[in-house]
């Protein structure tokens, strides 16, 4: 199966400077996105639904790609060394807008104001991972989501170390990855590393440097690819995960 998001022959995403060099596309990519996020953070945007997390989408990444803050049309698949190669079973792209509206539904009946701190943070984490585990963008969702759950948590009173949570992205994103197992989720790690990116008390210097038994610090991103991986099997509908509420 053809990606049509990427040129011909060549995992590079199709982008609007038409840059075919992967290494000089990701640094203007970070570039513009570094950019995004302080302007987002001067603004007074808010997440009143799970849609304006596409607007989130947009936002960081509309001066490099066409489809920014669309779904994407495709299924992908990605090799996570922390579940031993394998993909998370991201939900099918014609599933994507249910998914979304099914995570709207719940997330509109929440009353922050009722909630004490912990269960705010169980309830962010919930909302962060099934947006992760829909998956909807070809590219960006993990960037996407770590700004979803900053405005998240404004949005219920708390406050967020984003330096924090940066020094620690790659142990954020496994933790996210482990969170997305279905039966088998280990949302500890996600729920963890919330819990102390609001609270930084009594943090062990050494707590985020493995995941797992794996060192973060050896993380190696892998492309998306739309070629189903021999050891996945996927769902054939989109299941709510246990565990996290």
């Amino acid at each position: 199966m053809k990606d049509p998001y990427v040129y011909e022959g060549t995992n590079i995403l199709k982008n609007k400077f038409n840059i075919k060099d992967e290494k000089e596309l990701d640094e203007l990519e970070s570039a513009f996105v570094g950019l995004a996020i302080v302007s987002l953070k001067r603004s007074d945007f808010k997440i009143n639904s799970i849609q304006d997390v596409l607007k989130i989408h947009n936002k960081l990444f509309s001066k490099v790609y066409d489809w920014a803050g669309k779904p994407r049309t495709i299924d992908i698949f990605k090799r996570e060394s922390i579940l031993g190669d394998k993909s998370i079973d991201y939900v099918f792209a014609s599933y994507i807008d249910i998914a979304l509206d099914e995570l709207n539904t719940e997330f509109k009946v929440i009353n922050w104001n009722k909630l004490n701190p912990k269960e705010k943070v169980d309830k962010i984490c919930y909302f962060v991972s099934e947006f992760w585990h829909i998956h909807p963008f070809r590219e960006g969702n993990t960037r996407t989501t770590a700004m979803m759950l900053y405005y998240l948590i404004k949005k219920a009173g708390l406050h967020i170390n984003t330096d924090f949570l940066l020094k620690n992205g790659y142990y954020f994103r496994n933790a996210l990855a482990l969170s997305c197992l279905y039966s088998s989720s280990k949302p500890e790690y996600l729920l963890g590393i919330v819990k102390d990116s609001v609270t930084l008390k009594n943090i062990d210097e050494n707590k985020y440097q493995t995941i797992e038994g794996i060192d973060v610090s050896k993380y190696a991103y892998q492309n998306h690819t739309v070629e189903k991986l021999k050891t996945i099997k996927k769902p054939k509908d989109w299941k709510k995960k246990e565990g996290l509420i």
